[in-house]
């Protein structure tokens, strides 16, 4: 099973959705596909791209206008301008991930054919040097694919249908406009998501297969070490030599697999996390004021449930893209920790260059994983994330408090 067909379907849905303008072609006399280019899907990419640009442009001087009618019409409203503000600038962030998304799925597809080209040149380098079972590895993939978009599926879902209905009950709200500029671009956003998750885990499960080579390569030695034989003992140094060989060409391949990842997905991962980050901000500062002005009615408590569970799918978002490619970057680490438990022979001077060769090699290519150059995509980002958070919920909180200060102090006088 090729790694483009097992995931067929995920770059089908991603075809509809702009994020994937290759067309899958059955290669002749095989069961792999091959990536064609088509102008239609280009075509159908730039031209979705164009008209959600205009409509962003044509939303920010719309919803600006219509921000401070509703401001000066409503000066005695319980709901502050701030929370207005913060609202307005999470739908712009929510529009401009979306379009980074699209531009960059456009921009880099070349750097996506390479990424699967070389994927495919590692798969053929385990099958032939190492002897993995390559098609076993591809269909763990796509089930472990499947079982993450149904659960990923399943959240957005249960979040969306809430946070719709709490929007439904609103009379201020329109439903096919919230559709629109808010739920579409969101779940495109999301399909990202699921595309950055999928090549990272494709990333990591060749690492597991590089660690599970030296642990057999360990055990062999082990299992050989009470043998006399002049003869065996070289052919197995000979194996382990040609196996570990192997192991670091992998590595090297994998570590510029890695670099293409970034290229393909590094300005998505800064934009979606920044929209995260607004998002759970934003919401945060809604959950805030709804505290404070809730009459206990049942209207209100459905709004802050509405407000905690939006928030639910960016912070699941954060915690799955920190968690992932912080465990994918310690493989490397793993490497290195069981590159030293093999056994060195003091009279073997090439079997002991070529365990330090590949241990600096381990030392100096280490595997991390982008934001376009911004930051490092790891465990660090929530730390990050958590208290950026609190720090400009404290501002939005204190602007609030003046706010209420000064229209109670206008109001009196």
């Amino acid at each position: 099973m090729d790694t483009l067909r097992a995931l067929e379907p995920l770059h089908r849905v991603c075809q509809v959705c702009n994020l994937w303008p290759w067309r899958l072609a059955p290669q002749p006399d095989t069961e792999g596909i091959l990536l064609r280019r088509t102008r239609w899907l280009e075509l159908y990419g730039w031209t979705v791209l164009t008209a959600a640009s205009g409509f962003t442009a044509y939303g920010l001087f719309q919803e600006s206008s219509d921000q401070e009618k509703s401001q000066g019409e409503e000066e005695s409203s319980t709901i502050s301008s701030i929370g207005h503000t913060v609202d307005f600038i999470q739908l712009v962030g929510l529009r401009v991930a979306h379009l980074a998304a699209l531009l960059e799925a456009l921009w880099q597809r070349q750097a996506q054919r390479e990424f699967f080209v070389e994927l495919g040149e590692i798969d053929h380098q385990l099958s032939k040097a190492l002897r993995v079972d390559v098609n076993g590895v591809r269909l763990h993939m796509r089930r472990q694919t499947m079982r993450r978009a149904v659960w990923m599926m399943w959240g957005y879902a249960v979040s969306q249908t809430l946070m719709l209905g709490a929007k439904l009950l609103d009379q201020s709200h329109r439903f096919p406009v919230y559709w629109i500029c808010y739920l579409l671009p969101l779940l495109v956003c999301g399909l990202r998501y699921f595309q950055i998750f999928t090549a990272t885990q494709i990333v990591r499960q060749r690492l597991d297969v590089l660690l599970e080579a030296l642990q057999q390569l360990q055990l062999q030695q082990k299992s050989q070490a009470g043998d006399d034989g002049l003869e065996e003992r070289a052919d197995v140094e000979q194996a382990a030599m040609e196996r570990l060989l192997a192991v670091r060409l992998v590595y090297q391949r994998v570590w510029a697999l890695v670099a293409l990842l970034n290229r393909c997905y590094g300005l998505s991962m800064l934009m979606q996390v920044g929209n995260d980050f607004l998002a759970i901000t934003s919401n945060c500062y809604w959950m805030f004021l709804n505290f404070r002005q809730s009459a206990a009615s049942p209207f209100d408590i459905l709004q802050i449930v509405a407000s905690a569970v939006w928030s639910a799918p960016h912070l699941g978002n954060v915690l799955v893209l920190s968690l992932l490619c912080d465990r994918t970057a310690q493989c490397a680490t793993r490497l290195a920790l069981c590159l030293h438990q093999v056994s060195v022979d003091l009279r073997n001077e090439s079997h002991n260059a070529l365990i330090t060769q590949f241990s600096l090699q381990l030392l100096h290519q280490r595997l991390h994983f982008s934001a376009a150059g911004f930051f490092n995509v790891d465990c660090t980002l929530l730390y990050t994330i958590v208290g950026a958070t609190t720090t400009y919920l404290i501002i939005l909180i204190q602007f609030h408090m003046s706010e209420t200060s000064m229209g109670g102090g206008s109001s009196g006088g």
